[in-house]
């Protein structure tokens, strides 16, 4: 295992056939330990395309970071003509409180909401920044891998972007490839957002966003989710030639843009209805209520569509989302 006080890509690039792992150091804390990001290389004989899978973006999203060393555990660099490059914890501080956002800020940050990071900012910005500059705009494509964590209840789906050029088209083939359940359309490109994969378009690199797992099925799909993250990812790396063999473009089960519907009261959560379930506009939801058990609200369905994802935390906060509903893009 290496241990890089300072890595570049290029460089590592240059030296063929092998597989690396190690750790590369980024920060040093207040007890004298480090911050530390993992890396492993697994990188072909033959020049070719490089891609990109990071998880753990958001610590509590676990099933990423087992997929990811579970490909470049299996991979033979002798058989691959180019590279796959793995990150299996983007956000450490996160990764270890086992949360959404780390500790350490002044005040915690989503990191894919802050990408592509702040020259000045604080470390989740820094993690960023860096992140961006010295590998995603270096490769030529990028699955970030994310999932339920540890309140969701969600449909596997891998988005991709929608926004008429070659690199959506390539975007696109490369959701189709990830093989997931849902085919999730972005037509939104917006810097502001401060998500991955827009950054990366902007960027000028092919990004898909692959969601599976959370705390509420872990333990049934503790093995299944990171080898069907496995499976995908090996199938985008025979897309771009990476791998021999037949690109298996899987028909998604639903294709569809995403609505995240929101509740206006916050209380008991109660869900009425289960993800892969179709609802009709005006079906009910969930009901919210009380801590004595009355009806305070009523989350209604705002279009035909499909579940997608529920909120499975008993509490709901106030303005909170507790459904991610998905519509049919045929149906535009």
């Amino acid at each position: 295992m290496n241990v890089y006080e300072s890595f570049n890509l290029e460089n590592e690039m240059k030296l063929r056939g092998r597989k690396e792992n190690g750790y590369i150091k980024f920060a040093e804390k207040a007890d004298g330990s480090s911050i530390c990001l993992p890396i492993v290389m697994a990188i072909g004989e033959e020049d070719g395309p490089i891609i990109l899978a990071d998880a753990c973006t958001h610590g509590d999203e676990i099933e990423g970071a087992e997929g990811i060393i579970e490909t470049w555990k299996k991979l033979n660099p002798h058989e691959m003509k180019g590279a796959f490059v793995g990150i299996p914890v983007l956000n450490p501080e996160a990764f270890v409180a086992v949360d959404r956002s780390g500790k350490l800020d002044f005040v915690p940050q989503d990191m894919n909401r802050i990408f592509p990071g702040q020259l000045n900012g604080t470390v989740t910005h820094q993690i960023a920044r860096y992140y961006i500059e010295e590998l995603v705009k270096k490769v030529d494509g990028v699955v970030t891998l994310h999932g339920g964590g540890n309140n969701l209840d969600l449909m596997p789906v891998t988005l991709y972007q929608h926004y008429g050029d070659s690199i959506s088209e390539t975007s696109e083939h490369m959701a189709r490839a990830m093989g997931f359940q849902g085919l999730w359309q972005n037509n939104v490109c917006d810097e502001k957002n401060g998500v991955l994969d827009e950054i990366g378009y902007l960027c000028g690199v092919p990004v898909v966003t692959a969601e599976i797992g959370g705390q509420v099925n872990r333990r049934k799909y503790r093995s299944t989710d990171p080898a069907r993250i496995s499976e995908g990812i090996c199938n985008i790396l025979r897309y771009f030639g990476i791998l021999d063999g037949k690109v298996k473009e899987k028909e998604p089960l639903y294709h569809i843009e995403m609505a995240y519907i929101t509740n206006k009261k916050g209380g008991l959560h109660k869900p009425e209805k289960s993800c892969g379930d179709m609802v009709k506009e005006g079906d009910r939801l969930s009901v919210i209520t009380d801590i004595f058990g009355n009806i305070i609200e009523e989350v209604i369905a705002p279009f035909d569509g499909v579940v997608m994802g529920i909120w499975t935390t008993p509490v709901c906060q106030p303005y909170n989302w507790v459904y991610m509903l998905g519509k049919s893009v045929e149906e535009k």
